[in-house]
């Protein structure tokens, strides 16, 4: 296949990015790489250099070294609405044989899954052919990856989708120049809540800020008997999920991780980046799917239109809180990344 330019999707964690994928994954001509690049080894998987098939094939099957880590042996419990394969994390097996580090490989729990009905043979089929590679750089064994994927899935055009990868902009400029990236941007004080509300962000959380839950358990105390995907979990692992996170370390998430994707987009040229807001998305999906799909120069037929629009949900918006405390709070660690994400996106109000 011709070599294509490269298309991401970046945005902080829980800003709307899952439900953009499916819409634009919807579109005839695109296969969405969905949370791709964060389901590989999370300290080897950017840095241009020369790398072999066999060293890159590592990189893709990484076991506990992905994003998800250590999380991924129970991620039975942690039910996050983004695995789709098996039908989701209700319908995953307790053990997991034949696989690295006893864990499902993270390609094949979403990516793969979201792009394939059967995504089990086909992530065999791909390791297999990063395997026969020749020694090339980094972005090389990307791109002919991600367009070996495009063909498979009957598509033409690839869009990497990567949920928090706003801070990556700069590594991703370094391996693919040329990029052109979406910033999908939501109020932050959605953001931070949606984040205490979901699993793998509360738990991680936990363990960071080294927490203690009621009947004194830390994160440090859990070990092999609780860190599994057997049902029911343990009682040690049950009450470190009923804890509590105060909502400030995840506005702070929301700040860095913005801050940090600023500084980066500041040095892309118009042509490579585009600003959209989730809730304008949200209100406005036609309208926002067509800017969308003339920046990544793509049709727009009505069939897509409607079918994209029809995933969402339109009462979410109305359904989150706006508490005047916690408005202030967020106002409070927020305010300048609003204010800067707003001057880039024409479209703001």
């Amino acid at each position: 296949m011709d070599q294509q330019k490269a298309r991401f999707i970046v945005g902080t964690g829980r800003c709307g990015s899952t439900i953009l994928s499916k819409m634009m994954g919807l579109h005839p001509d695109v296969a969405v790489l969905s949370e791709f690049m964060v389901s590989m080894d999370i300290v080897n998987r950017l840095g241009q250099r020369e790398i072999s098939g066999e060293d890159f094939a590592d990189l893709l099957d990484c076991g506990v070294k992905a994003g998800a880590g250590e999380y991924k042996r129970i991620v039975n419990h942690l039910r996050t609405p983004e695995i789709l394969f098996k039908g989701g994390t209700d319908n995953l097996p307790d053990t997991v044989e034949g696989y690295k580090d006893g864990v499902f490989p993270e390609i094949l729990l979403i990516p793969l899954a979201q792009l394939f009905d059967d995504p089990e043979p086909v992530f065999h089929e791909l390791i297999d052919f990063a395997k026969q590679l020749p020694l090339q750089l980094l972005s090389e064994q990307y791109r002919v990856v991600f367009e070996w994927l495009c063909k498979k899935a009957g598509k033409t055009i690839w869009i990497e989708r990567s949920g928090g990868s706003i801070f990556c902009v700069d590594p991703l400029l370094e391996l693919f120049p040329e990029a052109q990236f979406l910033y999908l941007y939501r109020d932050p004080l959605a953001v931070a809540l949606s984040m205490q509300q979901h699993n793998h962000f509360r738990v991680m959380t936990f363990e960071m800020l080294d927490l203690e839950t009621e009947d004194g358990i830390r994160w440090g105390d859990l070990d092999e008997t609780d860190l599994n995907n057997r049902r029911p979990m343990s009682d040690r692992l049950a009450s470190v999920m009923r804890h509590p996170v105060p909502l400030e370390p995840f506005l702070e998430n929301v700040r860095d991780t913005s801050l940090a994707g600023l500084a980066a987009v500041d040095k892309l040229t118009e042509e490579q980046y585009r600003a959209v807001s989730f809730e304008r998305i949200m209100t406005t999906p036609k309208e926002a799917l067509i800017d969308i799909a003339d920046f990544f120069g793509l049709s727009a037929n009505e069939e897509w239109l409607d079918s994209a629009s029809a995933l969402l949900n339109p009462d979410q918006l109305a359904k989150e809180p706006e508490d005047p405390a916690l408005r202030a709070l967020a106002d409070e660690y927020c305010g300048e990344v609003m204010h800067r994400l707003r001057a880039l996106d024409k479209h703001a109000v």
